[in-house]
């Protein structure tokens, strides 16, 4: 190809001047990672460099390079470590693009999807532009087919993203729970990625790199599904392991957010709106057991460091400011009582179980009485009989008149 058509092709790429580069982690190994791979090829606006991240435990990853010649691909080999360290290296490893993405063996870029948060993240005319991008998914199955609306996972996720259908401001539905979902829902300038790196100890790491841009301001979140996700199954209670991670990107959180939320009473604000809502995670973060933590810290801080730390929150407008859940109960004059709450709704629970036990039951009958040949037969006996006897009232009645029910 002749350099003019070059140009000419490249000035056809919507946002052209804009360097991309979408990092996709090889480990751990997992299903899926050519049809991830293909979906950057499928791009409106293709990446201008796909960098496959390798800690040595896929030993051909050069090989895939030849398999997908229509992308611009790199290997860059880290020591084996935290999947979050290795992300920071390859940050880091992309100083010369401005824009970066992810994308994990298990999810696809719909077509649009790098040129969409392209649009969001550049800046414009009276809009200031976000640092981080992500946007709604479409659960598949591992073929790429989308789940059925009944599916569990599908229900988890509707569920997670019912706070932003609902209005609620983005701190308190980062706190509701990790709608993002993985890390490939990411789309972020890479300045804003080397100025918040992912925190090392954080376990969920698309939680911790959200909520962190989140609680900053610095997110857009788009509603159209740009991203094919297959999730993983609803777990329906949390092991001790799944808690315990949870626990570590809670204070990986506050680690990474510590020196920001000092500088932005904003930030600070917006921390405590999300720890209020985070009493009803749906992702697993245990409010209540991060509040021990804090505890036990403070049982051993000295007293002057705990009331040095109480003087300097009452100093913030939050203090100031009476929460809208403590209004609503000061003006109903009443108190919450949450042994009184929690019997009534333990009876509740058990009378829409009777409920459905009593429904099951019925519909069991039913179906028995469809497949019962007596059942027929005596439905055909009654409405002979009732048309006989109607019949007979017709004949008794004198001449010139009608029966009239």
């Amino acid at each position: 190809m002749v350099e003019s058509e070059k140009i000419n092709q490249a000035a056809k790429i919507p946002f052209a001047n804009e360097s991309v580069a979408v990092i996709v982690p090889l480990f751990p190994p997992l299903p899926g990672l050519s049809e991830a791979l293909a979906s950057l090829a499928a791009q409106t606006r293709p990446p201008n460099l796909v960098l496959l991240l390798n800690d040595g435990s896929v030993p051909k990853a050069e090989s895939l390079q030849d398999a997908m010649p229509e992308l611009n691909m790199e290997v860059l080999t880290v020591p084996r470590s935290p999947k979050a360290i290795a992300i920071n290296s390859a940050v880091k490893h992309l100083d010369s693009y401005s824009f970066l993405g992810f994308l994990e063996a298990g999810s696809r870029y719909a077509p649009e999807r790098i040129q969409r948060c392209l649009e969001t993240l550049l800046p414009s005319e009276g809009k200031l532009a976000p640092a981080m991008v992500l946007t709604r998914l479409q659960a598949v199955n591992g073929k790429g087919v989308p789940l059925p609306e009944n599916d569990p996972r599908v229900t988890h996720l509707e569920r997670l993203w019912a706070g932003g259908d609902s209005g609620v401001s983005l701190s308190e539905w980062l706190g509701q729970g990790n709608f993002a979902a993985t890390i490939s829902n990411i789309f972020a300038d890479r300045e804003h990625l080397t100025l918040n790196p992912l925190p090392e100890k954080a376990k969920n790491l698309s939680y911790a790199a959200v909520t962190i841009a989140g609680l900053q301001e610095c997110l857009f979140v788009l509603q159209d599904p740009l991203l094919l996700h297959y999730p993983p199954p609803v777990a329906v209670e949390l092991t001790t392991t799944a808690v315990a991670e949870q626990l570590e990107t809670h204070l990986a959180l506050l680690a990474g957010l510590q020196v920001k939320m000092q500088a932005s009473p904003k930030n600070r604000r917006n921390l405590t709106a999300f720890h209020r809502a985070a009493w009803n995670n749906l992702s697993g973060l245990r409010e209540d057991i991060f509040q021990q933590v804090i505890l036990r810290l403070a049982s051993n801080a000295t007293a002057d460091e705990s009331w040095d730390a109480a003087k300097e929150i009452l100093r913030s407008r939050d203090a100031q400011t009476t929460p809208a859940y403590l209004s609503t109960l000061i003006k109903g004059s009443d108190t919450l009582d949450m042994v009184a709450y929690a019997q009534a709704l333990q009876r509740t629970r058990e009378t829409l179980a009777k409920t459905e036990e009593d429904k099951n039951e019925l519909h069991r009958i039913a179906e028995a009485a469809q497949g019962s040949g007596w059942i027929r037969f005596g439905a055909w006996l009654g409405e002979r009989g009732a048309r006989r006897m109607m019949q007979l009232e017709e004949e008794d009645l004198p001449e010139g008149t009608s029966k009239s029910f």
